[in-house]
C-alpha cells in the first residue's frame, strides 16, 4: 500500500539539494529513456520493412501462378486450367502468361531477370496493380517491347526508348549443352557440324516503361505474344496468372484447386519473398533479444541509483525504523523511487521515439550528407525511404516491460534497506 509519506520521501530522495544522487538519478532516467527509444524505433522500422515488403509483393506479384509440371504426363491443357480457375468464386481474374528468365545485354553491359509475359486484354488486373510502381512510360506492352526495373536500366545503361538485346535462358542453356557435346566429339567434322548448328540470335526489344525495383520477383514485363516468341512456346503458355479477392487466402485457394489440376504446380505471391520474409522474422527475434538486454542494462542503472540512495540514507532509514515504520513502508519509499524513474524514463523514451520515427528520413539524409555517403539503388533492397509501422500493442508491451524491469531492479535494494537494524544504522 502506497501512502503520501512514502511518496514524499521517495521524491525527496530523488532530487536532493547539492548531491551527486540527483546526477545519478538523471543518468538513470536517461538510460531508461534511451532503452525504450531504441526498442520502439528499431521494432517499428523492422516491422515497417516487413509490412512494406508484403504490401509490395501483394501489389506486384500475381497472387497465384499455376505452371505445368514438365515431367507430368497427363496434365490437363492450359485452356481447361484457365476455365477452372475462372469458375472459382474467389477469382477476380485469370489470364495465361509466358514467363521465365531473360538475359539482357546492351553493349558491354549484361544482366538477367525474371520476365512475365501477359495479355493486355486478359491480364488487365495484373498490369493495373503495377501502375503504382511505374516510374516512366506505360504498361501498354506492344509487341517487341519490354518494361524493366530502374535497377536493371541502370545496370544496362539504358533509358526510355532504348533498344536492348535479350536471350531466353532456355536458348542459352541449350546452346551451352550443345557446345559441351561438341567438345566431347573426337571427329573434327562432327564437332564442326554441331557448332555450326548452334544458333543463338538475340531478340531486340525496346524499353517502353520503367518500374520501381522494389517490386520483388518479376522485374520485367512483355506482351504474351512476345513472351511466347522469346521462350519458343508457339501457341502454348507457361501457365495461368490468377488474381483473387483476398490475397491472404492464397494458400487455401491453391489447396482447393490442386486436386482438380494434376500435373500443375502452384506458386503463391508469398513464395517470391519467402526466404527474405523468414530472414526478416529471424532478425526481428534476435534484435528483440538484444533490445531486451539493453533494457536490462538500463534497469541496472535504476538499481544502482536505489543502492546509492539507500547507502547514503542509511541513518535516515534507521530513524524511520526506530520511530516504528514497518519494513513494507521502508520498501515503499525506495520502490517508489524505481517506479518514478521507470515511468518518467519510459515516457521520455516513448515521446523521443515518436519524434525520431517522424523525422527518420530527415535524420538519414543529414547523416548521409554529414558522412559524405550516398544512397544507391540495390535490387530487391527497399531503401528508397525508411519505412516504419507502429503497432500500439508492441509499444504498450515495450513500455510495460521497461517499467516492470525498473520495479524489479528497485525491489532488491529496497528489500535490503528494510532489513537494516535501527541501532546499527544510528550508531554508524
Amino acid at each position: 500500500m502506497v501512502n503520501r509519506a512514502s511518496l514524499f520521501l521517495a521524491l525527496r530522495y530523488l532530487r536532493p539539494k547539492r548531491s551527486f544522487v540527483s546526477v545519478i538519478t538523471t543518468i538513470s532516467v536517461l538510460g531508461v529513456a534511451v532503452g525504450v527509444l531504441m526498442m520502439v524505433v528499431v521494432r517499428a522500422v523492422m516491422m515497417g520493412f516487413e509490412v512494406d515488403f508484403r504490401d509490395t509483393l501483394m501489389g506486384a506479384e500475381p497472387h497465384v501462378l499455376v505452371a505445368r509440371d514438365t515431367a507430368a504426363q497427363n496434365a490437363p491443357p492450359w485452356q481447361e486450367v484457365l476455365k477452372i480457375a475462372r469458375a472459382q468464386p474467389e477469382t477476380l481474374t485469370a489470364a495465361p502468361y509466358a514467363g521465365g528468365i531473360l538475359y539482357m545485354a546492351q553493349r558491354d553491359n549484361q544482366t538477367g531477370t525474371l520476365v512475365l509475359g501477359l495479355s493486355q486484354e486478359e491480364g488487365t488486373a495484373n498490369l493495373k496493380k503495377l501502375t503504382r510502381h511505374l516510374l516512366e512510360g506505360n504498361l501498354d506492352l506492344p509487341e517487341d517491347s519490354i518494361v524493366i526495373s530502374d535497377y536493371h536500366a541502370q545496370q544496362l545503361g539504358v533509358g526510355m526508348g532504348d533498344e536492348i538485346s535479350v536471350y531466353a535462358s532456355q536458348n542459352v542453356n541449350h546452346a551451352v549443352r550443345q557446345y559441351g557435346a561438341a567438345e566431347e566429339q573426337e571427329s573434327e567434322e562432327k564437332k564442326k557440324a554441331i557448332l555450326d548448328a548452334i544458333k543463338l540470335q538475340p531478340q531486340p526489344l525496346r524499353v517502353t516503361g520503367l518500374i520501381n525495383s522494389d517490386t520483388g520477383g518479376y522485374n520485367g514485363y512483355v506482351s504474351l505474344k512476345t513472351g511466347q516468341k522469346l521462350f519458343q512456346l508457339g501457341q502454348e503458355v507457361t501457365g495461368i496468372a490468377i488474381e483473387i479477392r483476398d490475397p491472404q487466402q492464397a494458400k487455401e485457394f491453391a489447396d482447393t484447386l490442386k486436386p482438380t489440376l494434376p500435373g500443375w504446380n502452384f506458386t503463391l505471391w508469398t513464395d517470391a519473398g519467402e526466404s527474405r520474409l523468414a530472414a526478416m522474422q529471424n532478425e526481428q527475434t534476435m534484435m528483440q533479444f538484444v533490445l531486451i538486454i539493453i533494457a536490462v542494462v538500463a534497469a541496472f542503472s535504476v538499481m544502482n541509483t536505489t543502492i546509492t540512495v539507500t547507502t547514503q540514507k542509511r541513518r535516515e532509514i534507521g530513524v524511520l525504523a526506530a520511530l516504528g515504520s514497518r519494513p513494507w513502508q521502508i520498501v515503499n519509499v525506495f520502490l517508489l523511487q524505481a517506479v518514478v524513474v521507470g515511468v518518467v524514463g519510459t515516457l521520455i523514451g516513448l515521446i523521443g521515439s515518436m519524434i525520431v520515427l517522424w523525422l527518420r528520413n530527415d535524420i538519414r539524409s543529414i547523416l548521409t550528407f554529414a558522412t559524405g555517403g550516398q544512397v544507391h539503388a540495390v535490387e530487391g533492397v527497399f531503401l528508397s525511404t525508411i519505412p516504419a509501422h507502429i503497432q500500439p500493442w508492441d509499444v504498450t508491451v515495450t513500455c510495460l516491460i521497461s517499467v516492470a524491469l525498473c520495479i524489479v531492479a528497485g525491489l532488491i535494494p529496497a528489500w535490503f534497506a528494510s532489513r537494516v537494524d535501527p541501532a546499527v544504522a544510528l550508531r554508524d
